[in-house]
């Protein structure tokens, strides 16, 4: 009885399926002409939610027909995008400060925390059961979810600052993160992505301790990286140049 309950429950899902791939064939036939003169990847996006598309179970298979029927390939319509509006943050991020932060997750413990400059704490506590990185049992995806956080606080503090554009680097313990995974995350929040592995603890002592902290109650300029003040640099220039006058005479 039990395997012909799921004989049947298989049976339904495969009808469900071939049901959703005729609906879909069948509608981008239809609006063929409508669709060849989107040019974007969001474009294309809003036409699907349009038209009941844009679900787990049926985008898919709205890519795979654009591909098919129109020769239109959604995912490098993205990429291309992507790509351009990566290189524009990196253009804008040019001269601008930086924030500097540290970032840990701990899979054992479901938590996570974000550090920056001088070993402030700017963000910590346990990781919601809908985080969409964090998968439990996976130290990997703990750490990058964090680094995630890392980026969108980093994307408040370009907000805060009111610029266009800025780097932030994070440091990790864990060289499985890469800038590469924080793409999505950069791109929202208008921020260049610099990883950097190093052996400071400080984040992930901070993922152990009991409590939170929202990053809503840190100071936010707080996390822009360390720099020499300039006047320094130009009381040093001066004294140099005054040695080689010296010098000179």
């Amino acid at each position: 009885m039990v395997q012909g309950r799921r004989s049947s429950t298989k049976s339904r899902n495969t009808s469900s399926s071939s049901a959703q791939w005729d609906e879909v064939g069948k509608t981008v036939k239809e609006g063929a002409e409508e669709l060849a003169a989107l040019t974007t990847h969001s474009e294309l996006y809003e036409w699907a939610k349009e038209h009941k598309f844009a679900t787990a179970s049926m985008f898919p298979k709205f890519k795979t027909e654009l591909n098919k029927r129109l020769d239109i390939d959604y995912d490098e319509l993205r990429s291309i995008a992507q790509r351009q509006r990566l290189a524009q943050i990196e253009a804008d991020a040019a001269d601008r400060p930086m924030v500097e932060q540290w970032a840990a997750g701990d899979d054992e413990v479901s938590s996570y925390a974000v550090c920056g400059p001088e070993g402030l704490v700017a963000w910590y506590g346990e990781f919601y059961e809908e985080d969409e990185i964090r998968k439990e049992g996976d130290q990997n995806s703990a750490d990058l979810s964090a680094a995630g956080k890392a980026v969108f606080l980093a994307g408040k503090v370009r907000e805060e600052l009111e610029v266009p554009a800025l780097t932030v680097r994070i440091h990790v313990l864990n060289h499985h993160v890469r800038a590469e995974d924080l793409m999505r995350a950069a791109l929202s929040a208008g921020v260049v992505v610099e990883i950097d592995v190093d052996e400071d603890t400080t984040a992930l002592d901070w993922s152990r301790e009991p409590g939170s902290k929202s990053w809503r109650e840190t100071k936010l300029e707080r996390l822009l990286a360390a720099e020499a003040d300039p006047s320094e640099e130009w009381d040093s220039a001066e004294e140099t140049d005054s040695r080689a006058g010296s010098d000179r005479e």
